[in-house]
């Protein structure tokens, strides 16, 4: 009985020794990783994101018409809202690992108006966001070969 005792508490102390509570190598990069994206999500919401270029080219608005395309994420309903330009509109995203966004559109109000080339180019190339990233108080929203689709920067 004493050398059963013995096996079961020498294993037990051996467990205990292997079990560390120091993270190694691949859990400490995980957690930087997860981190960064968050602090990359966070960035996102609670700001208005004004529209400065469409695929790398600045966008050039009528300024006889007062309104700017913009966008807005809501992190509490998951909602993107935001003017294209003339219309307002609105969708729904879905952030996913690292830096994965999915849009999809909802819908737009129809008023004409003098920047609805711009307006049709911008919500088009929503569609085909894939990815996203920050830099300072820059968005920069990508298809999927990372091509800097639409650029934004905080009003």
């Amino acid at each position: 009985m004493k050398k059963l005792l013995s096996v079961l508490a020498l294993g037990a102390l051996i467990i205990a020794c292997n079990n560390n509570s120091t993270p190694n190598a691949s859990t400490n990069s995980d957690s930087l990783s997860a981190r960064t994206t968050t602090a990359l999500a966070t960035d996102l919401f609670g700001k208005d994101w004004k529209l400065l270029e469409l695929n790398n080219q600045a966008i050039k608005l009528d300024t006889t018409f007062k309104k700017e395309p913009f966008l807005t994420f809501d992190k509490q309903t998951g909602r993107l809202n935001g003017n294209a330009g003339c219309n307002n509109f609105m969708a729904t995203f879905k952030l996913k690992e690292k830096d994965s966004i999915d849009i999809s559109l909802g819908g737009a109000t129809l008023m004409a108006c003098p920047n609805l080339a711009i307006e049709n180019q911008f919500l088009n190339l929503l569609k085909e966001v894939k990815t996203y990233h920050i830099d300072g108080n820059t968005l920069f929203l990508e298809n999927g070969d990372k091509k800097g689709m639409i650029k934004l920067a905080t009003k």
